[in-house]
């Protein structure tokens, strides 16, 4: 009886590594454990983190509130920080890192990991209005529709584009074929970059 071919196993994928970038800082919970963490180890003591788990978490609870504040005041103050970290570091990153960060993060999905959005790049070209919602923002600039509430507008919009005339609706139109046209140039520069 002839043999059945076996089944060629699935390649790995090559791991792509992370982009250096700002690590998240710790809670006010981390900070207090740290702090004890280190006050038992200058004291000399055996550190047996599980031990120091329950005795810092009774720490933890018996801290007046004035004393947790210090704490979440500066996690609070870390994390602005943090925060300022990234958006300065996303503002450097280059076209290929985004593009091979965002590679990342899919294979990490495709893995089962959740909460990873792609990355969006600040610097990309912004594609363009369509006609329609030039016309809105024309509208919305006037403010003949401020009154009302933004699903009424929108429908005022909706109603005041379909009465409008060809002739005004083409004025649209090359808008946004002019803004297209500079848009494709403009993302070909961009693509060329990754």
């Amino acid at each position: 009886m002839p043999k059945e071919p076996k089944a060629k196993a699935a390649k790995p994928q090559k791991k792509i590594p992370a982009l250096d970038m700002p690590k998240r800082p710790g809670t006010s919970w981390n900070m207090f454990f740290r702090e004890h963490m280190e006050r038992v180890k200058a004291s000399g003591k055996p550190v047996v983190p599980t031990v120091e788990g329950v005795v810092a978490a009774q720490m933890w609870k018996n801290l007046s509130p004035e004393e947790k504040q210090v704490y979440q005041d500066r996690y609070k103050t870390n994390f602005e920080e943090f925060k300022q970290q990234t958006k300065d570091r996303l503002q450097e990153m280059t076209p290929a890192e985004y593009k091979q960060e965002n590679q990342r993060r899919q294979a990490l999905r495709d893995a089962g990991k959740k909460g990873l959005p792609a990355l969006k790049d600040p610097n990309a070209p912004k594609r363009p209005l369509s006609n329609f919602f030039l016309f809105a923002k024309d509208l919305r600039e006037s403010g003949k529709y401020s009154h009302l509430s933004l699903k009424e507008q929108s429908r005022a919009f909706a109603d005041a584009w379909s009465t409008l005339p060809e002739a005004e609706k083409t004025k649209y139109t090359e808008k946004n074929r002019t803004a297209m046209e500079a848009y494709k140039i403009q993302k070909a520069t961009y693509d060329a970059q990754t």
